[in-house]
């Protein structure tokens, strides 16, 4: 991954997305923003209990260092419903209720995706200028959420799987996504992703479920960073419970 710095906000980029100057992305850290501990400090999420108006400021500086006119996200609940974003409705809510799934066909609107070590998936169709940022934890995987994407991708937007290009953010590394009760919360097709006893490879996961969904492997760039192991730059609920929310987005340029 490459990593960029802009008024201090570090973020990483795929280089795969990058070679498209109509879209822009960035998977952000913890740094750069405003919040005090536990939120310390560019936390992006209104719902974990940090100040409103430092989370407001937080959101301005990714959206200035994108360049982007709207940022928009959800209320995710780990589930897999998702939301065409227009710019009407960017213009009306900056958050929109119970979705983990967001698409867009239009330029200037950053869709972004909260995580403390879920993974931000990202999707760019370069033959009909749509994008979509899904959230990603296990739950949405044994729904298979990245599936789905592809799916509202093609009937929205009449996306091509084989033409779709994917990014898959920082997460739950395989070090540390430890599940003891996994034969209750996995299906066991899913088992075969267990890389020690109780411990499960996700980054692979996503990777062959999008594989499945038809996207060509060539096309998937996965960060393969764990949030958890990276405390200085990454928020991960599995490692401090309360805490903050990093935020991944993209867009189309106009």
């Amino acid at each position: 991954m490459e990593v960029r710095e802009i008024n201090g906000l570090k973020y990483y980029c795929f280089s795969g997305l990058t070679a498209f100057p109509q879209v822009v992305h960035g998977f952000f850290t913890r740094l750069g923003g405003v919040s005090q501990d536990p939120y310390y400090s560019l936390n992006v999420s209104f719902t974990v209990g940090d100040d409103s108006r430092r989370v407001r400021e937080n959101r301005r500086r990714l959206q200035e260092a994108l360049g982007l006119h709207r940022l928009v996200s959800a209320v995710q609940v780990h589930g897999s419903n998702g939301a065409l974003v227009t710019g009407e409705v960017a213009e009306a809510e900056e958050e929109l209720q119970d979705a983990d799934l967001l698409l867009t066909n239009e330029a200037g609107i950053g869709l972004m995706i909260k995580q403390a070590d879920c993974q931000a998936v990202l999707l760019y169709d370069p033959e009909h200028r749509a994008v979509a940022n899904v959230h990603c934890g296990w739950r949405g995987q044994v729904q298979d959420i990245l599936g789905l994407a592809v799916s509202r991708m093609r009937e929205a937007f009449g996306s091509r799987p084989e033409a779709l290009l994917a990014g898959i953010g920082p997460g739950l590394g395989p070090c540390c996504a430890e599940f003891r009760r996994y034969r209750e919360e996995f299906p066991p097709e899913l088992w075969r992703y267990q890389v020690r006893p109780g411990y499960f490879d996700l980054f692979s996961l996503s990777r062959d479920q999008l594989v499945a969904a038809g996207l060509r492997r060539s096309h998937i760039e996965v960060a393969g960073i764990c949030t958890r192991c990276q405390a200085e730059e990454f928020f991960s609920y599995r490692r401090e419970r309360l805490t903050g929310r990093q935020g991944a987005v993209i867009a189309l340029l106009c």
